[in-house]
């Protein structure tokens, strides 16, 4: 295979893969939120996660900045 098809799988498999987490996502956050998370939960989940993985460190003021968004007004 040249390498064209090669990325063409791959940006394939990404976005199945992504798809896929969206779903889990959808069916995930309401079992989250019966148990009495919010979305602000998950945001600061993640980014205690992305804190600990030294390649994600820059992810971590994004993270931190998007829980801040859902309190301020719009």
């Amino acid at each position: 295979m040249d390498f064209e098809s090669l990325a063409g799988i791959r940006h394939g498999l990404q976005d199945c893969r992504r798809q896929g987490l969206t779903q889990f996502f959808n069916e995930f956050m309401p079992v989250l939120t019966s148990e009495g998370y919010s979305f602000e939960d998950v945001l600061h989940a993640l980014a205690n996660w992305a804190a600990e993985q030294p390649r994600l460190e820059e992810v971590v003021g994004h993270l931190e900045k998007a829980t801040d968004e859902i309190h301020s007004p719009s």
